[in-house]
């Protein structure tokens, strides 16, 4: 199967697989997709993720759950692409009443004003290691505008050539192992392209 390029069409078109390692094939395969993209907040500056984490969780079957999903339960599902604000950062969700919650958290991101040309990444500074502060963006998304005049407008923009980059999967950032897994589940990806 050929991957798509676009976003929106790739989690429309998602059916998960029913094994933690197809799941991160899958995941993997997104998130190629996400790191070829970027959000565009009120025309004024673009977000780029570089490092995404999944989330996962069956309901309709309960072969693959993840109890520290912040939105499962009697919670009501999200359109696919939402953003979903959470203590942990923001989320965007791609779910199917009655059968998966799935999302991705952006940990880390590139910022790049296109009035000014600033650009930052969210990594925290004090830190060797590279460590990102995913809940920056809430500020970086919802907090530089004005709901009068203009509002805010937040749009996911794919880029107009799609590029396969060097992607890293990892151990997912305080997340529990599951019990009765073997292993962490390895569905935390960073962008080596972009960390360059």
């Amino acid at each position: 199967m050929e991957t798509c390029q676009k976003l929106q069409e790739t989690l429309e078109q998602f059916t998960p697989a029913n094994s933690i390692d197809k799941l991160t094939i899958q995941f993997e395969n997104i998130a190629q997709v996400v790191f070829n993209g970027r959000f565009v907040v009120n025309g004024e500056y673009e977000i780029h993720p570089i490092e995404i984490e999944f989330y996962y969780h069956d309901e309709e079957k309960g072969t693959i759950i993840e109890p520290q999903m912040y939105h499962i339960k009697e919670l009501p599902y999200f359109p696919i692409g939402s953003l979903c604000p959470n203590r942990s950062g923001v989320d965007m969700t791609f779910e199917r009443e009655g059968k998966y919650r799935a999302s991705f958290l952006i940990r880390g991101y590139t910022y790049k004003s296109l009035v000014d040309g600033e650009v930052y990444t969210n990594r925290d500074i004090s830190k060797k290691a590279i460590v990102f502060k995913p809940q920056y963006l809430w500020e970086d998304l919802f907090g530089n505008a004005t709901l009068f005049k203009q509002g805010l407008s937040i749009i996911w923009v794919d880029n107009d050539e799609f590029n396969k980059v060097r992607i890293k999967s990892s151990a997912r950032i305080n997340v529990h192992k599951i019990e009765g897994e073997e292993t962490d589940r390895m569905w935390r990806f960073t962008n080596l392209d972009a960390m360059i």
